[in-house]
């Protein structure tokens, strides 16, 4: 065979590499990917789900299966395509009307469409939520808004204490559970 078929063959065998991440650079974006023999890539970039005025990170994880693409042949060229299940991780779901992301330490976010459901889950910590000067904060103790104003429409059942530091403005009647109202006479 001459030197430039065995290039050519080295060539298109390289196209495509299943591969494994060996080594990730998180302030670069890159990672080494290794084919599980002897060989380990330079550092490449990774495919991300979005990289223009909208954007999505996430850093590949160690031992995550994926493949090098490589345009050219050449795999120091070449980017990295994260996510092929495997050794490094299960499916989280098998239906075909959900969108599942599952973290190590138990959270998740599942959407199903079906069900018209969506279901963040926090094993532990704080979830924010901001729009604009108004924000809701979640703990595992407590829910806090900070807001100019709350209106609630329907019922309202409170069990617990409710401590008001400011004055309380009623269209209606307040009654407690005796029957007493401020309208009744001593």
């Amino acid at each position: 065979m001459s030197y430039v078929s065995a290039q050519h063959d080295r060539m298109l065998a390289s196209l495509v590499i299943p591969c494994r991440v060996v080594a990730v650079d998180l302030a670069a974006a890159m990672v080494r990917v290794s084919d599980g023999d002897d060989w380990t890539s330079a550092w490449v970039r990774w495919h991300a789900v979005a990289a223009g005025r909208a954007r999505h990170w996430r850093a590949p994880s160690l031992g995550e299966q994926g493949v090098l693409i490589n345009p050219s042949g050449e795999p120091a060229q070449g980017t990295f395509v994260p996510g092929l299940y495997g050794n490094a991780g299960a499916p989280p779901d098998n239906r075909d009307h959900t969108e599942v992301w599952r973290f190590d330490d138990g959270g998740s976010l599942v959407y199903d469409w079906q069900a018209k459901s969506y279901s963040i889950t926090l094993p532990s910590g704080t979830a924010t939520v901001k729009v604009g000067g108004s924000e809701v904060v979640v703990t595992d103790a407590a829910i806090t808004a900070k807001t100019g104003s709350v209106t609630i429409t329907g019922d309202v059942t409170i069990s617990g204490t409710l401590q008001v530091t400011g004055d309380i403005h009623g269209g209606a009647r307040i009654i407690d559970t005796a029957g007493n109202t401020p309208n009744h006479k001593h």
